[in-house]
């Protein structure tokens, strides 16, 4: 059983150094970079900040690839309906718009 973070995903961006705004593909993107700069068997760093660096890297990527996974979206015949005259950036604005990530 492993422990719950007690990292908060606006910590999680500053870990991974990303912009307020990114996709999950820039945040894989941004978490392969730190990896092949952090993980201890590649690392040019000392041994033991390498090894903890690395743990809070990877613990801020789950955060935020969970983060961004959990949303749900709509299969309602009445919201598919909707969506011939969709509109991307205000329905993103309605559904994330105070996010302090997506929004």
């Amino acid at each position: 059983m492993t422990a719950r973070s007690t990292m908060s995903v606006p910590e999680a961006v500053r870990v991974l150094g990303i912009a307020e705004r990114a996709s999950l593909n820039g945040i894989h993107e941004r978490f392969r970079e730190l990896a092949k700069e952090w993980h201890p068997d590649v690392s040019q760093h000392d041994p033991d900040l390498s090894h903890e660096t690395f743990i809070r890297i990877k613990e801020a990527y789950d955060i935020l690839v969970e983060y961004g996974m959990n949303y749900e979206l709509s299969f309602r015949a009445d919201d598919i309906r909707k969506g011939t005259d969709y509109d991307s950036q205000k329905f993103w604005m309605a559904h994330f718009g105070d996010d302090p990530i997506w929004g």
